[in-house]
């Protein structure tokens, strides 16, 4: 076979990119062809053990978005008792009515890619890649789906647990520490009635190990993203963690905020051993309100060692003795801000005993902007309140490597009918494979198509070898 091959790219082919698209378009054949096969002997292994009251009324033809590109396949439709039209294979794989359907592997590429780029650009890569142009609009729409599938899933369980108190599903992890870590994200919106929305994110991990001299890495992150009010999204963030840990096997939690109004409540929800303002915040207010001087420095270092009195002490000598208005009302600001969280401006480590490897808390502010930031701003973009919602669970999803599991817990497949399809399948082949590749390849017996194209599929699929 591979000595046929060689002839032929040889014999024909003048340029490497020709060998490659050549030989691209082969394989993409066959591939179409054997998933075509698959599908259509799915649809019969399902007729065959239908449920009764299913009245077959024909076969509609559909479009399907697979890994070697679109596949054309027939398929039964029913009516059931109670005037439904159902198509079973769709219903077994979880393919969608209207539109283009997709297998799951593109399903789970098409939005692990929407995660990372704008819809318009995912679009145009898959497009590349599967040579058939993906309107952007059917990847917003699925985003959208599935999107708000998840927001609807975290909505209830953060219901059961709050209002019932059932707890979820859990991996009932254990930790010796626990940090979190959450903050806030204003994006622009359009055809809201207001201009600016602010999207949340939560992180929690287990501390940190070193990537390399100088730098490190939290260990075991996890996200959480949300478009919900504050109240919703701590509830559902509680109750998120609560599918993971065991709350009462983590010895230590510490919370780690920028004192937002909305986050005023976390530390009463999550019940942490201690909480404290983010060092990123408390440094930048005590720079806005006195520069880069060594009396920020020297104040910054009292509050880190839980000596918050003095330092609003201080900064009302400051405010005092001010003569310019402007850096008045910075101090004023400055001053009213680190005087309502107070009670959290001492570093963590000097409150618990200390161990080897403690760090300060610190790795918001570059996961808002790698997760929310460079997604939804920075690119002239708008959003909807429920776009970008559902575009937050897509991206959480991705992130905590579960996009993947999501999507096969809302396939309704039935393995059973799938080993059925695939053992037919087989035994079609093995009893007669002349007879199968005519049926299931036509483009080896037409005369349209690239002569060339056809005498390397004839060779891959060992065609002339059955026919001789």
């Amino acid at each position: 076979m591979l000595e046929s091959i060689v002839l032929h790219l040889v014999s024909e082919a003048k340029t490497l990119e020709e060998v490659e698209e050549k030989t691209a378009e082969a394989l993409f054949e066959v591939g179409r062809a054997i998933l075509k096969a698959y599908l259509e002997h799915l649809d019969e292994a399902l007729m065959k053990k239908r449920e009764k009251g299913l009245r077959h009324l024909g076969r509609r033809e559909r479009d399907v978005l697979t890994r070697f590109g679109v596949v054309r396949v027939k398929r039964r439709y029913y009516r059931d008792g109670e005037g439904n039209t159902r198509f079973l294979p769709g219903e077994a794989l979880g393919l969608r009515k209207g539109n283009l359907a997709a297998t799951p592997s593109r399903k789970e590429a098409a939005l692990r890619m929407c995660a990372d780029t704008s819809f318009r650009r995912a679009a145009g890569h898959l497009s590349f890649f599967l040579s058939f142009k993906v309107d952007h609009n059917l990847l917003h729409r699925r985003v959208g789906e599935r999107g708000r599938q998840r927001t609807e899933e975290k909505r209830k369980r953060a219901e059961e647990l709050f209002s019932r108190g059932a707890l979820p599903p859990s991996r009932k992890k254990e930790a010796d520490l626990l940090f979190l870590e959450a903050d806030g994200c204003m994006i622009p919106l359009q055809r809201e009635g207001r201009k600016k929305h602010e999207l949340k994110a939560g992180i929690s991990y287990e501390g940190w190990e070193r990537v390399s001299e100088g730098k490190w890495r939290t260990r075991k992150r996890r996200v959480f993203l949300s478009a919900a009010p504050g109240e919703d999204f701590l509830s559902q963030w509680s109750t998120d963690l609560a599918t993971v840990y065991d709350h009462a096997k983590v010895k230590e939690v510490i919370w780690s905020s920028d004192g937002a109004s909305w986050l005023r409540k976390g530390p009463e929800l999550f019940s942490p051993h201690c909480a404290q303002l983010s060092r990123f915040h408390l440094k930048r207010s005590l720079v806005r309100a006195l520069g880069f001087s060594p009396e920020a420095e020297r104040l910054f270092a009292l509050a880190c060692r839980g000596r918050g009195e003095e330092v609003v002490s201080e900064l009302q000598k400051q405010l005092q003795t001010a003569t310019d208005e402007k850096g008045k009302k910075r101090i004023a600001e400055t001053l009213s801000y680190l005087s309502s969280t107070l009670a959290w401006l001492c570093d963590w480590r000097k409150v618990l005993p200390p161990r080897d490897g403690d760090r300060s808390p610190g790795a918001m502010e570059g996961n808002v902007d790698k997760l929310l930031s460079d997604r939804f701003k920075k690119r002239g973009m708008s959003w909807s309140v429920s776009g970008a919602d559902s575009l937050c669970q897509v991206i959480e999803l991705s992130q905590n490597g579960e996009l993947s599991s999501f999507l096969a817990s809302r396939r309704a497949t039935d393995r059973r009918a799938e080993r059925m399809a695939m053992s037919s399948l087989r035994k079609e082949v093995r009893r007669n494979p002349e007879a199968w590749l005519k049926k299931n390849m036509p483009l080896l017996q037409t005369r349209s198509g690239d002569p060339w194209v056809k005498d390397v599929l004839k060779v891959l699929a060992g065609y002339e070898r059955m026919a001789g």
